[in-house]
């Protein structure tokens, strides 16, 4: 699968950059044989929570090696120990490495390597168990739509617990690619990073794009843009095409479950705001009970026999998904269903909202209501009064929310989604009407 093609690598070829360590292609390689000895006396399946990313990245470039299973915890370890039966798992934070040989397993398309943490917006955390095939099938078509090759520099944050920046590596490794690790706490220093480690390819959620876009300057270097987890907006969108003039952004639906199943690039992200695109290659989407279903090899084992994560959506004319969200985030107004991302998508076509999140929220009475919140340009103050007469030129009066609330941010997880199960968390106010 991947090991094949580090060895078509020249050795001396940088594969990782991650702060200060820099390990080439001939590096890495000694490197996985020698953890995987290590890790071939474990018996049980592996939880990788190094506090060290790297670490982490190394350990479970091993466990593949020998065919083990693993999931990357990360800093996200207390959080998985709260909730699965934990003891099935080795918790790897340091292991007695060798320079003993150790045998590759040579795996087949159907063995399972990665446990991925998920747990939607709404649901229980789990684990969602991927085989070789609904990953590394992707992997040709990743570099033809994205547009990455071996000559790339390819930027990634560590956050690898987070399954889209994992597979960003992976593929990158299996490219042939120079994977360049960052930090969140770093993104100030990201353009300059870029320019000093040749960085052409990036991958990150539209949070962390907002990040990026707020430092001047152009990046002419940069030949790819990838972005994934959430609905990139216009406003990032069409800064991000500004800032870097020569490259091709990508914005892509999957999910977990399913893996990649629609993209879009450049100015149809601009042009069509409420829209993800058309299918990815390999990829067949339909939609049952207005359900989105997809078929193709990317699917998780336990999905493929119901290939559905309950999207609702629709395909127009032209073959474009809308997503009008999960089962999860449809609300009921008066007998009236409301689909949170359409309230969402038609919010942020309103001039200096940056992002928009429909939640449920209770009065004072303890009555449930529909609660806009926004994230508005910096110094900027919403006009209530004039967003509730836009929304209502683009929606029938009584899909509006009932309370419309500016904040300053959304509160995320660590991979830099929106974090649903936190507004639970938000205190009852005594008023929860607008008007």
């Amino acid at each position: 699968m991947i090991f094949e093609n580090l060895k078509e690598v020249s050795k001396d070829k940088i594969a990782i950059k991650y702060l200060e360590r820099v390990l080439t292609y001939g590096a890495l390689t000694l490197e996985i044989k020698k953890r995987a000895a290590a890790l071939s006396v474990l018996k049980k399946d592996l939880v990788l929570c190094h506090t060290d990313e790297l670490e982490n990245l190394l350990n479970f470039l091993a466990a593949m090696f020998i065919g083990k299973k693993a999931v990357i915890a990360g800093k996200q370890f207390q959080h998985i120990q709260s909730v699965f039966d934990v003891t099935t798992f080795d918790f790897v934070h340091q292991l007695n490495y060798t320079d003993s040989e150790v045998c590759q397993i040579k795996p087949s398309d159907k063995d399972i390597f990665l446990g991925v943490l998920s747990g939607g917006s709404t649901a229980s955390p789990k684990i969602i168990w991927k085989d070789y095939q609904s990953w590394f099938s992707a992997f040709p078509y990743q570099s033809q739509v994205f547009g990455i090759s071996d000559s790339d520099s390819v930027f990634v944050l560590d956050a690898l617990g987070y399954s889209a920046n994992l597979n960003s590596v992976l593929h990158a490794l299996w490219q042939g690619a120079t994977v360049v690790l960052g930090r969140l706490q770093d993104a100030s220093q990201w353009m300059r990073q870029f320019e000093e480690e040749h960085v052409s390819s990036v991958f990150l959620v539209p949070s962390h794009y907002r990040l990026l876009v707020v430092s001047g300057g152009k990046m002419p270097g940069i030949k790819s843009l990838v972005s994934a987890g959430e609905k990139l907006d216009v406003s990032t969108a069409e800064q991000l095409i500004a800032k870097c003039p020569n490259a091709v952004l990508t914005e892509y639906y999957g999910a977990s479950e399913l893996g990649h199943v629609s993209f879009q690039q450049n100015q149809d992200i601009v042009n069509n705001p409420a829209s993800l695109g058309k299918a990815f290659p390999g990829v067949d989407i339909s939609i049952k009970n207005d359900k989105i279903f997809v078929e193709s090899s990317y699917v998780s084992p336990e999905y493929r026999d119901s290939p559905t994560v309950f999207d609702l959506g629709f395909i127009d004319a032209d073959g474009l998904l809308f997503v009008l969200g999960r089962e999860g985030r449809m609300f009921n107004k008066r007998g009236l269903n409301i689909f949170a991302e359409e309230i969402e998508n038609k919010a942020l076509l309103f001039q200096a909202i940056k992002e928009a999140v429909l939640i449920e929220s209770l009065n004072h009475l303890g009555k449930p209501k529909l609660e806009l919140l926004v994230v508005c340009e910096a110094k900027i103050v919403l006009n209530k009064k004039e967003l509730r007469e836009f929304l209502l030129t683009v929606l029938p009066p009584q899909k509006l929310p009932n309370k419309i609330t500016q904040v300053a941010e959304l509160p995320r997880t660590l991979a830099g989604k929106i974090d649903f199960k936190a507004f639970s968390k938000r205190p009852v106010e005594e008023e929860h009407a607008d008007a």
